[in-house]
């Protein structure tokens, strides 16, 4: 019996169809024909009688206990018991605590030197004042030119925005 050796039969059409290779085919074709066609003629049915079954014991009908219910007793009311009063804990009031450090981003850094030099800063020295690399400085300074911190004065110098001038433009949001 090979991979490819199988059998496929239909019920309803009493279809065979044997596929592998010729001694699967001859030996299993036979005997598929056999079990189709019913019983042989050299078989004989043997017929098996009943057995005897021992006749189980009658049980005797249990007799129930009549039930009697018992009278009502009207029960007295529970009175709640009386609260004791509850001494209020005292509570202690902490101080304030001192406000948190704000943390400088980089953006404050980067946008504080750019307003810090009337004269405007290039990328070179923002490179060296914060220690961003080029691609960095360029998104901050891209992020606060759009939204007015800054503007462009030549091709890498940046300088800051005179208050006339931020008050004039509205802010695109």
């Amino acid at each position: 019996m090979k991979k490819n050796s199988r059998i496929r039969f239909n019920p309803v059409t009493k279809e065979i169809e044997v596929e592998g290779s010729e001694l699967f085919v001859k030996t299993y074709f036979n005997k598929l024909q056999a079990m189709i066609s019913g019983p042989s003629q050299k078989t004989v049915t043997i017929k098996k009688e009943p057995r005897a079954v021992k006749a189980a014991p009658e049980k005797k009908a249990e007799k129930k206990p009549t039930l009697v219910k018992a009278l009502r007793v009207n029960k007295a009311k529970k009175v709640p018991k009386a609260v004791k009063p509850t001494i209020a804990k005292r509570v202690r009031k902490t101080g304030k605590k001192a406000p948190a450090k704000k943390k400088v981003t980089h953006i404050d850094a980067v946008v504080g030197l750019i307003q810090g030099a009337p004269e405007g800063i290039s990328t070179a020295e923002l490179k060296t004042k914060t220690g961003l690399n080029e691609r960095q400085i360029w998104s901050i300074v891209n992020r606060a030119s759009k939204e007015g911190k800054i503007r462009k004065m030549k091709r890498g110098v940046y300088g800051g925005v005179s208050t006339v001038e931020a008050s004039d433009e509205p802010k695109a949001e």
